[in-house]
């Protein structure tokens, strides 16, 4: 089972960051892709995630289970699913630690996943990293911004002022509510790999430059 690590961080203290990852429909709503089909049951989750990789788009749909340990600050999210249209299924095991770093907060992940049928191909190599990079980063972006919205006043204002000279504190305006994360869109993840691998195939020279030194 291929194994994965990220990390991600967002400018707010982790008693705050900690509560929303508890709140599945919040976070849900911070994944690019994923949706949920049907109200939680306990720990049990219902959704579904879709990744769109040039001409390829996927579609897993299935459930898993989130437990978290207030006492650790971990936490663990088994799911599976599988995309029918693909006649692929998709397998993860996820182990996340909610740390203190200064003012802010880093979430270390642990991925263990396994991939069957016609998309396993992209289970291999750097795809599915780049992939996991991607995802990883527009969820920190969309995690800080729904913090953001909902953080209170004066906590925004010391967010603001962190790096800055005490100055006086207008009256904050209420920032509206970040929109619903889109699919991700990987569909020239193929053509940029593509061009690092021969680029470091052919030692940096240009295509043309080697067709001109073949002739």
């Amino acid at each position: 089972m291929p194994t994965m690590t990220q990390t991600l961080a967002v400018n707010f203290p982790r008693a705050r960051v900690w509560p929303l990852l508890g709140d599945v429909e919040q976070v849900i709503a911070c994944m690019p892709g994923a949706s949920l089909t049907k109200p939680r049951e306990g720990d049990r989750i219902f959704g579904q995630m879709r990744v769109k990789l040039g001409p390829i788009a996927a579609a897993f749909a299935g459930e898993g289970t989130l437990t978290m340990d207030e006492a650790t600050h971990t936490g663990v999210i088994h799911g599976q699913g599988t995309d029918p249209k693909n006649n692929s299924r998709a397998k993860a095991d996820v182990t996340f630690a909610v740390l203190e770093e200064g003012p802010g907060t880093r979430i270390d992940l642990t991925v263990d996943f396994t991939l069957t049928g016609v998309l396993a191909q992209f289970s291999r190599g750097a795809i599915v990293q780049e992939i996991a990079n991607r995802l990883t980063a527009e969820f920190a972006r969309n995690l800080e911004a729904k913090l953001a919205a909902t953080a209170p006043a004066v906590e925004q204002v010391e967010a603001a002022s962190s790096d800055a000279v005490a100055a006086p504190v207008p009256e904050p305006v209420p920032e509206a509510a970040p929109e619903p994360a889109k699919e991700l869109n990987a569909g020239n993840l193929l053509w940029v790999m593509l061009k690092d691998w021969l680029r470091g195939l052919f030692g940096g020279r240009s295509l043309q430059d080697n067709h001109s030194r073949s002739r």
